[in-house]
């Protein structure tokens, strides 16, 4: 059935007039105030999805005095600033309620497929390395500085680059692994 004007009062509806019929007109709650009350305003700080309804000058009135934080002590206003920085959820520091899971990847055989085999070898293959490991690569002490890191590294990298050691080709593995080293250390010394 095509839409003709002569069908237009079969299909008109009035939404917003039935809305706004139905609804009561709220007053101003402000005492001895009999203006419409358009605008909304908190009750307390316990309850703030539960309003007054006022008018715009009262409204105004009522958002300069009211506090959030009145009658409050400084260490409320504290605990409710950190709170605020987690939304009011719940954390711990690292290391405290850590659960250990342990998930099973492979549930259903699916990385012993052929094709899975290139990177599960490259997952064994490349091992952790601690921090001494990385210390015993630059060949200096655990309880070297910053300053002295930096210097084994520049004579190394000085030592080993690429132009000045042409023909041998451990030479550029040994700087991989160097540059790795001093990445992780500056990493975890600053």
């Amino acid at each position: 059935m095509k839409y003709n004007n002569k069908y237009r009062e079969k299909f008109s509806f009035s939404y917003l007039d039935e809305k706004t019929s139905l609804q009561l007109p709220k007053y101003c709650e402000w005492k001895n105030c009999n203006n419409k009350g358009k605008y909304k305003a908190p009750k307390n700080r316990e309850f703030l999805r539960e309003f007054y309804w006022f008018c715009l000058e009262h409204v105004r009135q009522y958002n300069n005095k009211w506090d959030y934080f009145a009658n409050c002590t400084t260490e409320e206003i504290e605990s409710e600033l950190k709170s605020d920085l987690t939304w009011h959820r719940p954390s711990w520091p690292i290391g405290i309620n850590n659960t250990n899971f342990i998930i099973n990847d492979n549930i259903h055989n699916f990385f012993n497929n052929e094709k899975f085999t290139g990177s599960n070898e490259l997952k064994k293959s490349k091992k952790e390395l601690k921090m001494a490991d990385f210390y015993e690569i630059l060949g200096l002490k655990l309880d070297s500085s910053l300053p002295e890191i930096k210097r084994r590294y520049k004579t190394l990298v000085k030592k080993l680059h690429p132009d000045r050691n042409q023909n041998d080709k451990n030479s550029s593995d040994k700087l991989i692994r160097i540059n790795e080293a001093y990445e992780n250390l500056i990493k975890h010394l600053t």
